[in-house]
């Protein structure tokens, strides 16, 4: 077998394993280092592919960095500098010379080869590089269900910026990814909406998710008067398949220009009108290229579709026959695609249905002796009630039924951004409610922020329509809710909009974890729980059963599920 280790070095670092074509194992850094976002070389994520698989660093045939060029950790982690910025810094700059550039290239390059080289104890032959964006694209396409040999699949990646692009469109067939247009970084979509972001209060690279979360509250109208300095900043190319810049400032450096369009305009109104550019270019841009290649089923990557608004209304496009989106697309799924384009270029192989992902549960699964320690360590001497349940998921099945919120840690952990039921805090969803009760409790997320919903397979349909076969088992459209559906989940639903960001849960993919949604159902005849990340706020999702115990601990959690154990706090004991 034909192992490949994927390293992504920037922000969200991690890493990914794979053997032949198959997702092994893959993890961000955070979840080890307890760190949200951890930026830089991911030591500790590439020791845990490697260990959970069991492979030897010299049985490795090849390492891939993700992104040919990657600044250095401190640049990453101190964004001010350099996005509080406007016209005059970007003139001084062009005024520059430019050769350096080069250098500090290739200076990066070897700095991250001995790097691996040095940890793996490897030699420095076997360590490669590719480009950002062919990453993110081949992270969706070789894991795609709707990308079939021999049928031609548009590929589009939109985010930030990386090696010097903000987006791509390409055309994939087997093995080969065609690159049709390319977006350069000074006409990035992504780098709009993160320093609106910025301007808001909140942190770039993180928070943009609260802003499409505010944008249903504001006035729709004055969210598209507000848009208007959006629309005189960038627009979609009229013949290329591309964006462009409408005057000569650059997206790097319109930070002040935000600040100075967005003075006076309500909060809620500066996100609606972010959120209105964002789905306004982007549906655009995909009926041009749809236009210009004849190719109507869509892969996507790239850190703007995490936007699942936007992607819910380019789904919604008559143009668009299928669609499938890299599951939590940021810069977290680089070495996936580093992993998977690799090793198809090498082998030659065109059928790639061995990397379609049928689950995200990618990260390490923790035995007995682990939780048993993690109880010794991590209660000491508290009021809690531990317990060995002959059926953990059934029994927390019957305590979401009676009301009470459930956090469960079982099974492997899920890769990337959205918690898919082996690290969540659970709850029935019928009542609003819940939401309160949750925040208070443990998530304290902004008021206006929605939690998602699991919905059992066989069930879906009672509660979304999916005419065009989206099957969203990861968390990466938005759907308006049914109406005979609703009131079984509105704690899991958008408050304004009544939409859903669903996880479809299969037995297939989590027999466990259908298995709890199925009894919940025999018990109240709803077939969907609420969902949220299993973590404090501020910090990543939980990994080990220590890491649960904690946030237990320091939580107003009453109940909480491992593998083994059931353990659940006494009445004197139940918030922190």
């Amino acid at each position: 077998m034909k192992y490949i280790l994927g390293i992504h070095d920037g922000h969200n670092s991690g890493a990914t394993l794979t053997g032949d074509g198959v997702v092994l194992a893959s993890v961000s850094e955070e979840r080890l280092t307890r760190q949200k976002n951890t930026v830089g070389y991911p030591k500790l994520a590439i020791e845990n592919v490697l260990y959970m698989a069991g492979i030897a660093p010299e049985n490795l045939a090849e390492i891939v960095y993700a992104s040919e060029f990657m600044h250095k950790g401190d640049y990453l982690t101190n964004l001010e500098p350099w996005y509080r910025v406007g016209l005059q810094d970007q003139l001084k700059t062009e005024l520059q010379q430019n050769d350096y550039q080069k250098v500090i290239l290739e200076v990066r390059k070897q700095d991250r080869i001995a790097t691996v080289s040095k940890h793996l104890d490897i030699p420095a032959a076997k360590v490669g590089f590719l480009e950002h964006h062919l990453c993110h694209l081949a992270a969706a396409y070789y894991t795609a269900p709707n990308a079939q040999t021999g049928k031609p699949i548009l590929g589009l990646t939109c985010d930030g910026a990386g090696d010097n692009l903000s987006g791509s469109v390409s055309r994939c067939m087997g093995n080969s990814i065609e690159r049709l247009a390319a977006i350069n970084r000074h006409a990035s979509l992504g780098k709009i909406y993160s320093r609106v972001t910025m301007l808001m209060g909140m942190t770039p690279w993180e928070h943009e998710y609260k802003l499409m979360g505010l944008a249903p509250y504001a006035d729709p109208i004055r969210s598209n008067a507000a848009a208007e300095p959006l629309r005189q900043l960038l627009q979609v190319h009229d013949k290329e398949m591309r964006f462009e810049q409408v005057g000569e400032l650059s997206m790097n450096y319109c930070y002040e220009y935000l600040r100075d369009s967005f003075e006076n305009v309500r909060f809620d109104v500066i996100a609606g009108a972010a959120q209105l550019f964002t789905e306004e270019i982007l549906t655009d841009w995909v009926r041009a290229c749809i236009r210009e290649t004849g190719i109507s089923d869509i892969v996507c990557g790239g850190g703007v579709f995490m936007n699942v608004k936007a992607n819910m209304l380019i789904a919604q496009l008559p143009e668009v026959t299928s669609m499938y989106v890299m599951p939590s697309a940021g810069d977290e799924s680089l070495s996936i695609g580093a992993c998977l384009h690799r090793f198809y270029q090498t082998s030659g192989q065109t059928d790639h249905g061995d990397s379609i992902l049928q689950h995200l549960y990618l990260g390490a699964e923790h035995d007995r002796n682990a939780e048993e320690k993690a109880i010794a360590d991590g209660l000491h001497g508290d009021l809690v009630e531990v317990a060995a349940p002959g059926d953990i998921d059934l029994t927390i099945a019957d305590l979401l039924a009676d009301g009470q919120t459930v956090a469960r840690c079982r099974g492997r952990m899920e890769w990337g951004a959205r918690a898919l039921g082996n690290r969540s805090i659970l709850a029935s969803a019928e009542n609003y409610a819940r939401v309160d009760e949750i925040n208070r409790a443990i998530k304290q997320r902004d008021f206006w922020m929605p939690f998602a919903p699991s919905i059992r397979e066989e069930r879906a349909h009672h509660y979304f329509d999916d005419p065009k076969n989206l099957d969203p088992k990861f968390m990466t459209f938005a759907f308006p809710t049914r109406d005979q559906g609703y009131k079984d989940l509105i704690a899991a639903s958008h408050p304004r909009d009544a939409t859903i960001r669903p996880q479809i849960v299969s037995q297939g993919a989590n027999p466990g974890y259908h298995k709890l949604i199925s009894r919940f159902e025999e018990k109240t005849g709803r077939g969907v729980v609420l969902n949220t990340s299993f973590n404090l706020h501020g910090y990543p999702i939980v990994d080990t059963p220590a890491d649960a115990i904690n946030v237990f601990m320091n939580s107003g959690l009453e109940n909480l599920a491992l593998n083994h154990y059931m353990l659940r706090k006494t009445p004197s004991n139940a918030t922190p």
